[in-house]
């Protein structure tokens, strides 16, 4: 059975601990759409109340499409505000790692981002890699520690699907740790350090995929502290002001509570999953037996072959060219 021998919680805690600035930049994002969250939902909600004391039902209408609107808010935020800073706190988080410090005086934030320039060209193209390795590491894990469908009776069935989605929710972490194989290098081309990182996790995806279990379990740990410290005083304030709105401070304090996880939870777990593959990897050269698996089971890990072997299109043109794959988020197999 697979170990949790390289789980890196203390050279975590130590990285956490020295990206402090870019750590809290992150937090403060995730906060700040929080409070922007609460506001779309008090105008939105206002609106569809006023909307509804003429017509009922088209006001109930107009709050549930509010509430479906959050969805494509977070994503817009995500891609263009809160992906930068994470790309960058992954950047900054692998200098560290290799080189125990920044140049004197740099700003992390700043810093960050501008070693996504220079390695990337855009955070969009790191955006695209990212979401080609996420797909190639779901693909290779699915096949290689699927838990068996075809076990008997349903509950067992139940369970098993109730296992892989945990698998597929922990390799989140890994493809974060593979982008970040590209900033420690600091040569080689993007594409063709997807591809050969890809390859590395699927020559040592056991002890990796054992830590980003342990680690997502983890990752939920400042959830319950939020949840628990803030929903006793929320819930107080909101009977303050409107007891029948009370209910909407639980809401108001799980999302609070979600957001705190992905900015303080999240960051932990990608920092030792970072600290672990790199220690895992550090002494391999990828073995051309996976470079062949990978092959068989991904044509996302064909798209960066092909890139990586003939990169005759720049970035840019690349992602015009992958994001209607993308956004249809097919695998193949």
């Amino acid at each position: 059975m697979p170990s949790l021998r390289s789980l890196q919680l203390g050279r975590a805690f130590r990285l956490i601990v020295q990206t402090l600035p870019i750590a809290l930049v992150r937090l403060g994002a995730y906060i700040a759409f929080w409070v922007v969250t609460l506001l779309y939902l008090g105008i939105t909600g206002g609106l569809a109340w006023l909307v509804g004391q003429a017509i009922p039902a088209v006001g109930v209408i107009l709050f549930l499409v509010a509430i479906g609107g959050l969805g494509p808010l977070y994503k817009l935020a995500q891609k263009y505000i809160l992906y930068v800073i994470k790309a960058a706190q992954i950047a900054v988080i692998s200098e560290i790692l290799v080189n125990d410090r920044l140049p004197a005086g740099a700003s992390q934030l700043a810093w960050g981002k501008e070693r996504v320039q220079e390695r990337f060209g855009e955070v969009s193209a790191m955006f695209l890699i990212d979401e080609l390795v996420s797909g190639v590491v779901n693909a290779f894990t699915g096949v290689v520690y699927r838990v068996a469908s075809w076990l008997p009776g349903n509950t067992f069935r139940s369970l098993a699907n109730i296992v892989n989605r945990i698998i597929r929710f922990a390799v989140g972490y890994i493809d974060e740790a593979i982008l970040a194989r590209t900033f420690w290098l600091q040569s080689g081309s993007v594409w063709a350090n997807a591809r050969d990182g890809v390859v590395l996790y699927g020559m040592v995806w056991k002890p990796l995929l054992m830590n980003a279990i342990a680690l997502m379990a983890l990752s939920y740990v400042p959830f319950i502290v939020v949840a628990i410290l803030f929903s006793a005083p929320i819930g107080a304030l909101v009977s303050l002001i409107s007891p029948s709105v009370a209910g909407w401070s639980i809401i108001a304090t799980l999302v609070l509570a979600y957001l705190v996880k992905v900015s303080v939870g999240d960051a932990f777990a990608m920092a030792a999953m970072i600290a672990a593959y790199q220690q895992e990897t550090q002494e391999l050269e990828p073995d051309p037996t996976v470079t062949a698996k990978m092959e068989q089971v991904s044509d996302k890990f064909r798209t960066l072959q092909q890139r990586a072997m003939g990169e005759t299109q720049p970035l840019v043109e690349a992602e015009n060219e992958m994001t209607p794959a993308i956004d249809a988020g097919g695998e193949g197999a």
